[in-house]
Order: C-alpha cells, then structure tokens, then sequence
C-alpha cells in the first residue's frame, strides 16, 4: 500500500470538502493561506496539492484572479469505441453539433495515406463542430473532419448530419464500428481553428486521428479531430500481458 505525501493528502481533503460544500463549476477556491492554515500546512504544499487537482482537471487557475472550480472532461479511452455523444453522456451533459460543410471528394495521393482506400474512391468529407452544454453556455470543443466512403452510405446527404453520425451510419445503414486505429498529437490551433473554437492563436490544442473498421475489417470512417484540450482526456488501461 502507497503512503500519500502531505500534498496528496491535501489534495484528498479538498475534494472532500468541494463534495460536502456542493462546490460548482466556476466557484471560486479557497487561497493558500486559507487553506493552509484550516489543515495546518505550508503554503508550499497546498500550492502542490492544487496543482495536482488542476493535473486532474478538478481546478482551472484564472490569470490574476485565482483558483476556481473546473469543468468535467470528456474523457476518451483508447481501449473502445465510443461516440462523442455518449462521452459527453458519460459527464452528464449534452452535445450540440454545428455543420460546417458537406462534400463529395475523390481520394488523393495525400488522403490515400491516411485512408487506406484507392485513389479515386469516393468519399464524404463531413466538417462539424462538435459543442457541449456547461454552467457557461454551449461550448465549442472540437472541430470534426469525418471522411465516410460513399458506397457504404449513399444518400447520406439526406440525413440529419447534426445527429450522431455513429447512431446514422448504424440505425440507417447497418454499420456497427468494431476496431479503431487512433493517434493522439498536441498541435496548434491555426486561424480559423482558433476562431471556431474560441481560442487564442497559437494555443496548444489535442489533435485526434484515426480509422475505424467493420468487423470485416472494412473502413467505415476516418477522423480528425481537433480539440480544446482543457476539455477532454484520453486513457488507455494496460494489461500484464501487453
């Protein structure tokens, strides 16, 4: 059994007390001082306690006002396939999309690489953004280019491409996700990423990529995603074996 260090311990109680107090998102947090005098501690180590909350996403520091309340993340695990509907489900709020643009492309040589199709198959390129329902209003999170080969979805255009496109691609057309490939960047956020998610330019953002395949080994859709990284969280559980 690990022993906590001083700074882990203050960082349990403080949850404890955001839990007891019915701390919402955005309230602002005790100070150092008032929290280390209440436990009794330096200052020193409730400044390490609350930068292990806010390594946790439990606590957002505000530039020269202090530490409040954070937001929950959206929270990715690498291990399954999920929609970002049902990842926001998981924190308990909802998500809102925005269609930008709705094309039928031919694969090129550069899309050929990350594909995986011909040169010259079909396909849909889908560019949303993907927003969620907080304390503060709609949020956007994420910008979404979904690449969707035509002869598995034909028609797509006639549907609600501000629904999940998981739940369109499975209830309309029959494709059930069964493996995904996916790599995970930090990048940053150029012009007109910066303008739709609402961020500075140049800030450092999480940029997703990857396929996913039928059971049949088939491509179903290709992703790339870029995302506030304040916002979302990814996870991959390891086994012995691996």
């Amino acid at each position: 059994m690990k022993l906590l260090n001083k700074d882990e311990l203050i960082a349990n109680e403080l949850k404890l007390y955001f839990i007891k107090n019915n701390i919402g998102e955005g309230e602002k947090l005790p100070s150092e001082r008032e929290v280390a005098e209440k436990y009794g501690v330096q200052r020193a180590t409730v400044r390490s306690a609350y930068k292990i909350l806010e390594e946790e996403g439990i606590v957002e520091i505000r530039e020269r006002s202090g530490r409040y309340m954070g937001h929950p993340r959206i929270v990715t695990n690498l291990n399954e396939i999920k929609s970002f509907r049902e990842k926001v489900s998981d924190i308990g709020s909802k998500v809102e999309n925005q269609l930008l643009s709705f094309e039928l492309i031919e694969i090129d040589k550069d899309l050929y690489k990350k594909i995986k199709l011909p040169i010259g198959t079909e396909v849909y390129k889908i560019t949303r953004v993907r927003k969620v329902e907080s304390e503060k209003g709609i949020i956007p999170i994420a910008i979404e280019y979904a690449y969707v080969p035509e002869n598995i979805a034909p028609k797509l255009i006639r549907q609600n491409l501000e629904d999940s496109l998981f739940q369109i691609l499975r209830e309309i057309y029959g494709i059930v996700p069964a493996k995904e490939e996916q790599l995970i960047e930090i990048v940053y956020a150029d012009d007109f990423e910066s303008k739709i998610l609402k961020l500075d330019k140049m800030t450092a953002v999480a940029k997703k990529t990857g396929i996913i395949y039928d059971k049949d080994g088939n491509v179903i859709q290709y992703l790339h995603s870029i995302m506030n990284k304040e916002w979302v969280e990814f996870r991959k559980e390891i086994s012995s074996k691996e």
